[in-house]
């Protein structure tokens, strides 16, 4: 069957999307922010809305650019290698990417002789990464429900409905349309029925046993920062940042099940591309020379989107390959968590810094995350220094709740998956002079996922996930 494109109004392709975007599967995706930063911001676990100082703390507390007094330009560059296993399985999948994370320019203003009041106004421009979605994840079992999902959304058809590929027709998703085209369906017609779904209803054609799921993810959350802080009497840091978070995530799925004849194969390919606004406002107070007690808070995040998705299905009972036309572009919103943070850093006399830092996320219809931090930080000898970190973040979701797509929706990928919860360890080695810092960190990172092929799955197949990172930062004060 030859591939169509159809061009239809904003409205159509809204309602069949029908608030997806909404549900937890997404939000959680796109709300988790993970450690990635200058390398001493990695190296100490991120615990730095106390400290400031550094480019990549002013993203999280816009207070800590008032600690600045000498102008600054730095870069940031990482490598980074995510792998996964599914738990009783001994195929590991593994993904490398070398990138850039994070660039910035500090302008220092202010009267370094001045011991009251507004001593510096400070300015940043900045772009950070807040997360990468470069992931392969694969995992097998039995019972993955792709045949009777599909009767699920398809429940309530009359087979004459289906006749003719109606992919334009805003009651039918695209599923039922694959799955009646590959033949993976019967229906099963009661004349005596009263309910309309009990009268259409539909049965799989067959009874697959095995399955197998592929999830290959690639993509970038990053931010543009422009902050502005003031160091008052060296002993009020006040701070506020204006953010513009773009986002670019693209999945493409293989989802295959088989008898001991027959099999089917679904792909599906899903992009969404956005562009939002937040605002963050930060403050830092120094009571005692030793001692930093720092917050902040950050507006939900409003980003509207884009989407696009395909989807193939190939069935060894259909003459041929089932294809879905191009999507065009689906416009919608999305609202990521509102985040506040405090913090406290104490000085322990000229030896280093030690800071435990508390997180708190909400979204609307999720479960807050709570993430615990703490970093350590030692002056090695003149100028070099060691630090370390240990990050605790919750899930977004206390169990896990079945996702379901819309019954007319265009989507096709059927997949999901939550995150138990996500573990850092870090350490790292730097440099610091009048003119020049020079950082280098490892991390590791640690999680465990549930993932589910459809709906129709009762029983996740977990996956062991980790992640190395090496980050190099170099910056020139000026």
């Amino acid at each position: 069957m030859k591939r169509a494109t159809y061009i239809l109004s904003f409205c159509f392709w809204l309602s069949l999307l029908n608030c997806q975007l909404s549900v937890a599967q997404d939000v959680q995706r796109f709300a988790e922010r993970q450690i990635i930063g200058t390398a001493r911001y990695v190296g100490m676990g991120g615990a730095m809305t106390a400290i400031g100082g550094d480019p990549s703390a002013v993203i999280d507390n816009p207070a800590g650019l008032g600690l600045y007094r000498r102008s600054e330009i730095a870069l940031t560059v990482d490598e980074t290698i995510d792998r996964t296993q599914q738990v009783g399985s001994e195929d590991t999948y593994q993904r490398a990417r070398f990138a850039a994370p994070h660039v910035s320019a500090i302008w220092a203003w202010g009267n370094p002789s001045k011991q009251r009041g507004m001593i510096y106004n400070n300015f940043m421009f900045s772009v950070n990464r807040l997360a990468n979605f470069n992931r392969d994840v694969v995992v097998s079992g039995r019972g993955m429900g792709m045949a009777e999902t599909i009767c699920q959304k398809t429940n309530g058809l009359a087979e004459e409905s289906l006749y003719d590929t109606p992919w334009d027709d805003v009651e039918i998703g695209w599923l039922s349309i694959l799955g009646y085209e590959g033949y993976l369906i019967d229906p099963h017609v009661d004349s005596l029925a009263s309910n309309l779904f009990d009268k259409y209803a539909w049965i799989p054609a067959i009874d697959f046993a095995d399955g197998t799921l592929s999830v290959s993810e690639s993509g970038t959350y990053d931010q543009y920062t422009l902050s502005w802080a003031s160091n008052i009497s060296n002993q009020w840091y006040i701070g506020v940042s204006l953010n513009i978070p773009t986002l670019s995530y693209t999945k493409h799925v293989s989802h295959r099940e088989t008898d001991r004849i027959n099999s089917a194969e679904l792909k599906s390919m899903y992009h969404l591309s956005g562009l939002g606004v937040s605002g963050s406002i930060g403050l830092i107070y120094r009571p005692i020379q030793a001692l930093r007690i720092g917050a902040s808070f950050e507006t939900p995040t409003m980003m509207s989107l884009s989407m696009q998705t395909e989807g193939d299905m190939y069935s060894t009972l259909a003459p041929e390959d089932i294809l879905t036309p191009e999507s065009g572009i689906i416009s919608t919103e999305m609202v990521a968590p509102l985040r506040t943070s405090v913090s406290v850093a104490g000085q322990l006399g000229s030896i280093g810094l030690l800071a435990l830092q508390y997180d708190y996320a909400h979204a609307v219809e999720m479960e807050d995350v709570h993430t615990l931090r703490i970093g350590a930080e030692v002056q090695a000898c003149r100028g070099f220094f060691l630090n370390a970190g240990y990050v605790y973040e919750s899930s977004f979701l206390n169990e896990d709740p079945v996702w379901q797509l819309a019954y007319n929706d265009i989507r096709t990928d059927m997949d999901y998956r939550y995150t138990a919860s996500s573990q850092y360890a870090s350490a790292g080695l730097g440099y610091r002079s009048d003119m020049v810092v020079a950082q280098v960190a490892y991390q590791y990172r640690w999680q465990t996922l549930h993932q589910y092929a459809t709906e129709m799955q009762m029983t996740a197949m977990d996956v062991h996930a980790d992640t190395h990172r090496i980050v190099a930062t170099l910056a020139w004060r000026f």
